[in-house]
């Protein structure tokens, strides 16, 4: 798959997962306060909080799937071979880590 294509699935797919976040959070909230101070079943709640948790960490998963992706494209329009490209990502991901 080109670079370009790539980045654009990567970018849309991580917008449509972080509005959910949002949307399921603020959901979550309602559902909270009529679960509280309402007869409303705290089921709706739950639901909502996990669906806003999955929905943040897909988004950021493909948030930083999409920077390894732009980062390796522009090392390897500097001259490095795939490889060379891939072990760097990993030698400066790694270092951020720890």
């Amino acid at each position: 798959m080109e670079t370009q294509t790539k980045l654009f699935w990567l970018e849309l797919v991580g917008g449509i997962l972080g509005w959910v976040w949002i949307l399921a959070s603020v959901a979550a909230l309602y559902f909270l306060v009529m679960s509280v101070f309402s007869d409303s079943p705290w089921s709706r709640f739950f639901w909502a909080f996990g669906t806003g948790v999955i929905a943040k960490w897909l988004a950021k998963g493909f948030r930083d799937n999409q920077i390894r992706v732009g980062f390796i494209a522009e090392l390897m329009a500097k001259g490095f071979s795939q490889e060379e490209a891939t072990k760097e990502w990993f030698q400066r991901y790694m270092g951020n880590k720890t």
